[in-house]
């Protein structure tokens, strides 16, 4: 940066002594919430602001590369919040992978935007029932596009699959909270090992998928069973907790490792003893969640130590967590290890569909890469369908937090953010027939703002000649239909 100073970097006291209106960044700095004391390590170089993949700075309205970081410090110098839309952020953490110092901007961001929320929605629901909102959550959705039909039918087939036991347990382990700064939200993730085939996966119910259409769901599971891999799925886990600061907010991130903690002890009893464990999952959101919980509890054995003493309450423990589990979202199993396996195993190719690629900002940070990484163009071209690339790639979908976020201020489920409006352009312009995922959120998001949307896995199951309507990819489940797009390439 030449020719410009560096601000240094905020005082402690300083920042301490200008808050004075008693809000929530006052109550943040006071309780020393660890995602404001590592905001004081931030010296605005700017690299952050580039790799917001939710734009929330609008790169337009200022061209300086410090912009996003310095209107976040300016304001908590000034004793006030933050002049940016809280909600906008997706928390991808994608600030604090490429920042040198490890801060997170988001984090930041996101620690108001919970504390704000005097009521914490979705940490009731977590106690309440284990995992995201009961599906009576989702009616206004479906109720403003005119599919009560769908709603019932889909609360009734596919209802939320945690055991009653599972939620008591969520709900005696939440009820005494660990303070927050016993743990710190790691910042660069080690690099991850390559991953050899496994035989045997443990497969990661997802929240969102249970509460839509569950076709990438099973769609993941017909395509492990085709590949010969066997999967175990429990009933006793629950939501990792990485899901809650997207929706509603009120759930911190000693919470979430304590979920995970939980749900990585229910893995180690579906498994024997000895030998490393491979979790995967459909949901990128969950692989992160898991993998920085590894991270947290293999790397220091004071917070170890603590999360199995909270764990003790009821009744359980994580042992070796370094060297008895593996993490694979299904860009990090597929592409690398089954390319080949899934060529074959393809009956229909999807010749004549147009598709836009959209990889998950939170995928695209737990890979350590922000850069959109091939395997979802390599599976998706797997199927036969024609990819179209654009830079609405390197963009969030918009968040399924902004979703829930005009559904609680009562704005109609439709009317679209900055974010959402930008990406449903982008699809228009490019006369897109289909965009495909590899998040259960982003579907969600794209569902609902209109935008017909398919899971990679549903997408590959259709390829390997499962019935759209059938009971792998319900297709019928969607709110924007896809019809027109497979109708026209005859498999509807």
């Amino acid at each position: 940066m030449l020719g410009r100073a560096v601000p240094p970097a905020p005082d402690q006291e300083m920042l301490r002594n200008a808050i004075t209106d008693g809000g929530a960044v006052r109550h943040l700095l006071r309780e020393e919430d660890p995602r404001l004391r590592n905001f004081r390590l931030c010296n605005a170089c700017g690299s952050c602001t580039p790799y917001c993949p939710a734009r929330i700075n609008d790169p337009g309205a200022n061209g300086d590369p410090g912009y996003l970081a310095r209107r976040v410090t300016a304001a908590l110098q000034a004793g006030r919040r933050p002049g940016l839309d809280l909600a906008d952020c997706v928390q991808c953490y994608s600030c604090e992978t490429v920042c040198p110092r490890s801060v997170s901007i988001g984090g930041i961001i996101n620690a108001v935007y919970e504390t704000e929320r005097l009521q914490p929605v979705f940490r009731r629901m977590l106690l309440d029932r284990g995992g995201l909102p009961p599906p009576r959550a989702f009616l206004p959705l479906y109720m403003e596009r005119g599919h009560l039909r769908k709603f019932i039918a889909k609360a009734i087939r596919y209802p939320y699959p945690a055991d009653g036991r599972a939620i008591d347990e969520v709900r005696r382990l939440l009820l005494h909270p660990v303070d927050a700064s016993a743990f710190s939200v790691p910042g660069h993730l080690p690099q991850r090992q390559p991953l050899a085939r496994p035989d045997r996966v443990f497969h990661l119910n997802s929240c969102c998928a249970f509460n839509y259409p569950p076709g990438a769901d099973l769609s993941q599971k017909t395509i492990l069973a085709a590949l010969g891999i066997r999967y175990e799925t429990s009933r006793m886990q629950t939501c990792c907790g990485g899901a809650p600061p997207h929706y509603m907010g009120g759930a911190g991130f000693a919470d979430r490792l304590l979920l995970t903690a939980r749900n990585l002890s229910v893995i180690h009893d579906a498994f024997e003893p000895g030998g490393e464990i491979a979790v995967t999952g459909i949901c990128p959101t969950c692989s992160d969640s898991y993998a920085a919980a590894l991270d947290v509890l293999s790397h220091n054995a004071n917070r170890g130590g603590m999360a199995n003493a909270a764990l003790a309450r009821i009744g359980r423990e994580v042992t070796d967590p370094g060297g008895a589990f593996s993490v694979a979202n299904v860009l990090d199993l597929y592409p690398p290890l089954y390319l080949d396996e899934l060529r074959r195993l393809v009956e229909t190719r999807l010749t004549g569909l147009t598709v836009g690629v959209h990889v998950s900002c939170h995928y695209r940070k737990m890979n350590g890469t922000l850069a959109v990484p091939p395997g979802l163009q390599d599976l998706t071209a797997v199927t036969g369908a024609k990819i179209t690339r654009s830079v609405m790639e390197h963009y969030c979908c918009g968040g399924v937090k902004n979703l829930f976020d005009r559904h609680r201020n009562g704005r109609p489920p439709r009317e679209l953010s900055r974010l959402n409006r930008l990406v449903r352009q982008d699809f228009m312009n490019h006369r897109l027939d289909v965009m495909v995922v590899d998040c259960p959120g982003c579907e969600l998001v794209y569902d609902h703002m209109g935008v017909p949307v398919l899971h990679i896995t549903e997408l590959l199951a259709l390829a390997m000649g499962a019935e759209p309507g059938g009971d792998t990819v319900c297709v019928q489940g969607h709110l924007t239909s896809l019809s027109p797009a497979l109708d026209r390439i005859g498999i509807l």
